[in-house]
């Protein structure tokens, strides 16, 4: 019986090697999942251009960016 040897040819993996690349695979790609995170509607984030109107689309408040950098500083120290 001529059977070919692992080294005759080129496409031949051993199972060992098979299964760690499959498995490092499923483990790389398990921990970098994308997570989509659903937003409400109503709590939405819309940018904004001076000058540009602006229907809300649920009663609320509009924070310019300098003052809503002021509340997330002060929530992250607070947090601390």
């Amino acid at each position: 019986m001529n059977q070919p040897s692992p080294t005759a040819s080129p496409k031949w993996t051993p199972n060992w090697l098979r299964v760690t690349l499959l498995l490092s695979m499923l483990a790389w790609s398990n921990g970098c999942a994308t997570r989509v995170v659903v937003i409400p509607a109503d709590k939405q984030v819309l940018p904004l251009e001076a000058g540009q109107k602006f229907t809300a689309p649920s009663s609320g408040w509009w924070v310019p960016d300098a003052r809503m950098q002021e509340i997330l500083h002060a929530l992250e120290a607070k947090a601390k």
